[in-house]
C-alpha cells in the first residue's frame, strides 16, 4: 500500500515538473515570437543615419550575389498559402570619412624660461707628468748625457767622480813625462813619493816607461797616476785608448732606488744597453758610472740613461 502511494506521488511530481518545464517553455518561445515579429515591422527611422544611404532589393541580408543561370521553370506547385511579403532590408551604409576639419591656429606656447643650473664643480686637474731631468756634462775631452725618465719624486746627482780616471793608462809614455811628474798641489816635496808610486805599476823600457807585463792597473790606482801623468804634460784628450781605437758612445740603463733605510738610494738594475766595441773599456766605463751618488726624494725607483762619448 506504501509503495503504491509513493509511486503515485512521484508519478504526480513528474507530471508537475514536466508541465513546469513546458510552461516556462512555452513563455519563453512566445516572448522570442513577438519581439521577432515586433522588429520586423518595426520602421527605421532614417534620419539616424548621415550620409547616403543604399537600398537593396531582394535577400534580407542584402548582399549581391551572382544572378543564377536562368534554368527550366520547375512544374506548377500546389499553390502555397499567401504570406505577407517581407519588407525591403535597408541596409545602413557607414558614412563616409568626414574630411579633417582645419585646425585652429596654434596658440603661441610660452616658453618656459630656462632656470639657470649651478655649474658642476671643475674636476681637480690631473697632476701635470714629470718632465725627464737631464744632466749634461764634459771631462777631458769625453762627454756625457744623463736623462732620468721618470719618477714622482725630485732625483739627481749627490756625488760624481770622473769617468775618465778610471779608463786605460798609456802603455808606453816618454821618460820625459817621469822626470816631469811635480809635486802634489799644496804639498811641496811630495814629487819624490809620487814618482815612486808611478814606478809601481810602470817601468823602464829603453829611453821611457811602460806599463808592467803590459797590464793595466787595478782600478784603485789608476786615478792618481791619471792625475800625475795630467800634471806632467801628457794631453788626456787624445789619450792612447782613443787614439789607437774607434770608440761608438757606451750607454748605460740604470734605475736610484727610493731612498733606504739611512735615507740613501742606490743603484739598482744597471746594464749596459750599447757598448763601445771593446768590453774593457765597456767595463771600465760601468765601474766609474757606479762611482757616482744619487739622491732620490721619491717613494718609487726612478729609471735612467747614461750616455758616455769619447
Amino acid at each position: 500500500m506504501t509503495s503504491a502511494r509513493d509511486e503515485w506521488l512521484r508519478e504526480r511530481e513528474r507530471k508537475r515538473a514536466a508541465v513546469a518545464v513546458s510552461s516556462a517553455l512555452g513563455a519563453y518561445l512566445l516572448l522570442f515570437g513577438v519581439a521577432a515579429i515586433l522588429s520586423l515591422f518595426a520602421v527605421q527611422d532614417l534620419a539616424d543615419f548621415s550620409g547616403p544611404i543604399v537600398v537593396r532589393l531582394g535577400s534580407p541580408d542584402g548582399r549581391d550575389a551572382p544572378r543564377p543561370v536562368e534554368a527550366e521553370p520547375p512544374p506548377a506547385s500546389p499553390p502555397a498559402e499567401s504570406l505577407p511579403e517581407a519588407p525591403a532590408a535597408v541596409t545602413p551604409v557607414p558614412p563616409a570619412p568626414a574630411a579633417p576639419a582645419p585646425q585652429a591656429a596654434a596658440k603661441p606656447v610660452a616658453k618656459p624660461t630656462p632656470v639657470a643650473q649651478p655649474a658642476p664643480a671643475p674636476k681637480p686637474a690631473a697632476p701635470p707628468a714629470p718632465e725627464p731631468v737631464v744632466i749634461r756634462g764634459s771631462e777631458s775631452g769625453n762627454s756625457y748625457d744623463m736623462t732620468f725618465l721618470s719618477g714622482s719624486g725630485v732625483v739627481g746627482r749627490s756625488l760624481y767622480v770622473p769617468i775618465w780616471l778610471y779608463m786605460p793608462l798609456p802603455f808606453e809614455v816618454p821618460a820625459s813625462m817621469y822626470e816631469a811628474i811635480p809635486d802634489q798641489a799644496g804639498l811641496p816635496g811630495t814629487a819624490d813619493g809620487r814618482k815612486a808610486a808611478f814606478a809601481k805599476s810602470y817601468e823602464r823600457s829603453g829611453t821611457g816607461w811602460k806599463l808592467k807585463k803590459n797590464r793595466q792597473p787595478d782600478y784603485e790606482s789608476r786615478p792618481s797616476l791619471w792625475i800625475m801623468l795630467e800634471e806632467a804634460g801628457y794631453d788626456v784628450k787624445n789619450a792612447e785608448y782613443k787614439t789607437s781605437n774607434r770608440l761608438r758612445p757606451v750607454v748605460i740603463l740604470f734605475k736610484v732606488s727610493a731612498p733606504g733605510p739611512d735615507g740613501t738610494p742606490t743603484l739598482e738594475a744597471v746594464h749596459i744597453e750599447t757598448g763601445s766595441g771593446i768590453s774593457t773599456i765597456d767595463d771600465d766605463v760601468l765601474y766609474g758610472f757606479k762611482k757616482a751618488e744619487f739622491s732620490n726624494s721619491g717613494a718609487s725607483s726612478i729609471s735612467g740613461r747614461f750616455t758616455y762619448r769619447f
